[in-house]
């Protein structure tokens, strides 16, 4: 038998009530009130399970003592700080993967319009679904080498793929270094990463995923991740397991290192760590040289 939700809506004044019934400690309502009338509640919650208490392996929904309103917006506010961390590493990580696909693979067969060319693409992929998201994508643009290009050229019709990489989704270029039909080619574009084809596919798979994470503002923090990077010896250990953040930051630390040397991102990720104090940064294996600073998101007190 289906189950009705009915759960009422509840005012801000409401909620705080709530969360006073529950234990929690809010010494300036005002601020309270104020803040969640910015942030929506249920989005809140997501970070309030950290607090609660757990009897029998059970949460009850009361938090423990001593927790105040400011401890779960500290928390908030490393998540938000820890998702433009993100986005700042894989806005160069996405550029640098375009960049290299659409270079080796324009070199290759010396083609312009390389994207256009339905041999190079496994049998299964989408073709004509990849075609019809650079028409889309070219006319919606507004950027004047797209108005150039249209005005200046008859044929082809379609943007050159060094102009298309700035259109396309890091999805669609995920999805076209899996479905390109030469392995020679696969193998030539990840080296360049220092990675294994297979190794190099799952991590744009899960960078997408990530980046779509961060975009629609999703909670990273305390995640358990659906799509996870394939693991690479010999930093086995640092993708165990492959499900946390952990992981998805010793995965970002790797590509950097490749893409950006000088990069200070993980001394960033680190600086962030400590600066809140409900998070700690845990450094698990001898071999840390491999990974500079690699660091662990660790919740436990």
């Amino acid at each position: 038998m289906p189950i009705i939700y009915n759960k009422p809506a509840l005012a801000v004044e409401q909620q705080i009530d709530l969360l006073e019934f529950r234990g929690l400690s809010v010494p300036d309502k005002n601020k309270a009130c104020h803040y969640l009338q910015f942030i929506n509640y249920y989005r809140l919650s997501g970070y309030t399970i950290y607090f609660e208490q757990v009897i029998d392996g059970k949460r009850n929904h009361q938090f423990k003592p001593g927790t105040t309103f400011n401890d779960i917006l500290d928390l908030y506010d490393f998540d938000r700080h820890l998702r433009m961390l993100v986005m700042d590493a894989i806005e160069r990580i996405e550029v640098a993967v375009r960049t290299q696909i659409c270079l080796v693979l324009a070199t290759t067969y010396n083609d312009s319009h390389w994207h256009l060319k339905r041999e190079l693409f496994k049998p299964e992929f989408k073709f004509y679904t990849l075609l019809s998201k650079c028409e889309i994508e070219q006319q919606r643009s507004k950027e004047p080498f797209a108005r150039h290009y249209k005005k200046t050229y008859s044929s082809p019709e379609l943007l050159p793929a060094w102009m298309m990489t700035e259109l396309l989704s890091m999805g669609t270029w995920s999805q076209m270094y899996e479905n390109l039909a030469n392995r020679h080619d696969r193998k030539k574009i990840s080296d360049t990463f220092k990675l294994p084809p297979m190794e190099f596919e799952s991590w744009l798979h899960s960078l997408t995923y990530l980046r779509n994470l961060c975009a629609h503002h999703s909670r990273l923090w305390n995640r358990q991740f659906t799509i996870t990077p394939k693991q690479l010896r010999p930093y086995v250990n640092y993708f165990t397991p492959n499900t946390t953040f952990a992981a998805q930051s010793a995965m970002i630390h790797l590509l950097l290192n490749v893409i950006s040397p000088e990069s200070q991102w993980t001394k960033r990720l680190y600086e962030l760590l400590k600066s809140h104090p409900f998070i700690k940064p845990v450094s698990r294996h001898k071999s840390a040289s491999k990974l500079s600073l690699y660091v662990k998101i660790s919740l436990s007190q």
